[in-house]
């Protein structure tokens, strides 16, 4: 015993159907439903017995025009909503579909989530009040069709990505509307997997000095806390380069990591960089508004540079999106809550701001909750044969050249020199040296150090640890100025002129140093 499901293949002729109900009818079977499609015509009847079965089975059969008989698992209408179903409950974006009198038809698990719909407000009911902000209801009265929108919802207090398009029937009348929504973290996890570079972790940051060794125990330590961190140090110690370390070591390491530089961008578009800003917000406002970078970052990590150059209003404000986590956008009144780990960075020295009165002080207690000092690269004199290496390296194969290694007086000049530009400067003066050399090694006159203006040239500092003596010392200084000054005036009586020197001493100087002369 048990429900019978045919495919009853046909002829197309008038009065198939009424035939078949004729002998079901006769025979006392219920038909629960029919569905007549081309060339086929599908029942499910009532429960019967097997002898039952055969024998209607093979009166069916016996109909003129009417080939042989299958038995089928489903009704065809009852397969296709279960794979829409199973479809729409695996699909991660919300689905909603409405039909001419705003009843929903179609209301997916995601979408239930998404919006917290109870449930008095899905399938089979009127669209509730609440989700006419989904623009369901404008697309439905002019046919409109709306892409990427992003709307606000009340019932989840965020933001979400809303897509709509019209059902038309054949005269082309909207008779329904089809609503896609996206929640914006998904949005923003997507495009920053395709747009992000591979992540940084402490291994990337190469050291042999033992005070770095320090400094990179700590941020181990405080990378597995949630807590904020203000990184002190000069330009160019690789502040944002820790920044992404401690990230990666996080347990937000899934999510974003958002940096931006506050001291790069204008006061007045920081703001809205930050917060955000709804549509109509100010001129030139994009349409439907923007994200800011907070919400961007939530569940990740905004890293702050610079932040001591943020000016006094936006200090009130950022101050109060670190109390409450919550951020409202520019031209909105609506709050949405951020979880996002702060990591901000300085040059700067913050306490001294905050005693001028520069920089207030319940944001500094704010951001200062745990400090990690980079040590300048003069502090770190192990460090710079190290990394000038793995610079030449990178230059050598991104530049095409054979370079190998350093001369030993290029290296003298180079853990001789200061480093006022710290990392930053010592990688693009080992660029600019792999551009100059011809052969295989670097020589010390491929190596500019300090800032040149004219012809005056800035002298590097003495550094005892390379144990020079006088002598060789001078004699260094003597080869920077002969090179600068043949880069300026390219013949020996002209550098002589210039130096003081008849042309043939400057010839003679030239080849005592091994220097080209132009």
């Amino acid at each position: 015993m048990g429900t019978v499901y045919l495919r009853i293949p046909y002829y197309d002729r008038i009065g198939i159907v009424r035939d078949i109900t004729l002998i079901m009818t006769e025979r006392r079977i219920n038909i629960i439903s029919m569905e007549v499609d081309e060339g086929n015509v599908f029942l499910e009847c009532q429960t019967v017995s097997q002898d039952q079965r055969i024998g209607f089975i093979q009166q069916l059969n016996s109909i003129h025009g009417v080939h042989e008989i299958a038995e089928v698992s489903f009704m065809p209408a009852k397969e296709r909503a279960e794979q829409l179903d199973a479809i729409l409950t695996s699909v991660h974006d919300g689905i909603l579909a409405v039909n001419q009198d705003s009843i929903i038809t179609q209301c997916n698990p995601a979408a239930v989530h998404m919006l917290r719909l109870s449930a008095q407000q899905v399938q089979g009911h009127p669209l509730g009040a609440k989700l006419f902000k989904l623009l369901i209801q404008e697309t439905l009265l002019t046919g409109s069709q709306y892409h990427n929108r992003e709307v606000f919802i009340d019932s989840n207090q965020g933001y979400c990505v809303v897509s709509t398009i019209p059902l038309r029937n054949n005269r082309g009348d909207v008779v329904g509307v089809v609503a896609m929504i996206k929640d914006t973290q998904d949005v923003r996890n997507l495009m920053r997997s395709m747009s992000t570079s591979l992540p940084v972790t402490f291994a990337d940051i190469p050291f042999v000095s033992p005070v770095m060794e320090a400094v990179l125990g700590q941020a181990r330590r405080y990378a597995t806390s949630d807590s904020t961190i203000l990184i002190h140090g000069e330009t160019g110690t690789g502040k944002e380069l820790f920044a992404r370390a401690l990230h990666s070591a996080s347990g937000r390491a899934h999510a974003a990591f958002v940096p931006i530089n506050c001291a790069a961008i204008p006061d007045t578009l920081l703001e809205s960089e930050l917060f955000g800003y709804e549509e109509g917000a100010f001129t030139g406002a994009v349409k439907g508004g923007k994200p800011g970078l907070f919400e961007l970052a939530n569940g990740g990590t905004l890293f702050l540079d610079e932040v001591g150059d943020v000016s006094a209003p936006l200090q009130v404000k950022l101050l109060r999106v670190l109390q409450e986590q919550r951020v409202r956008r520019v031209g909105s009144n609506k709050e949405v809550a951020i979880d996002v780990r702060i990591i901000a960075a300085t040059n700067r020295n913050l306490e001294d701001m905050v005693a001028d009165k520069i920089f207030r002080e319940d944001l500094y207690y704010r951001l200062n909750v745990i400090p990690l000092v980079i040590p300048p690269l003069r502090e770190r004199f192990e460090d710079i044969r190290l990394l000038s290496e793995i610079f030449l390296v990178q230059f050598a194969d991104k530049l095409q050249r054979s370079v190998k290694g350093f001369s030993t007086l290029a290296l003298q000049r180079l853990e001789g020199y200061n480093w006022p530009g710290n990392v930053r400067e010592l990688k693009n003066i080992i660029e600019r040296a792999v551009n100059l050399v011809d052969g295989v090694e670097v020589q010390s006159e491929h190596i500019f150090l300090g800032r040149l203006s004219g012809s005056t040239i800035v002298p590097t500092l003495v550094q005892f640890e390379t144990y020079q003596t006088l002598e060789e010392r001078l004699g260094e200084l003597e080869r920077v100025i002969l090179q600068e000054t043949s880069l300026r005036f390219r013949s020996s009586r002209r550098m002589g002129a210039v130096l003081g020197l008849s042309h043939t001493a400057v010839l003679k100087k030239m080849r005592k140093y091994d220097l080209p002369l132009q």
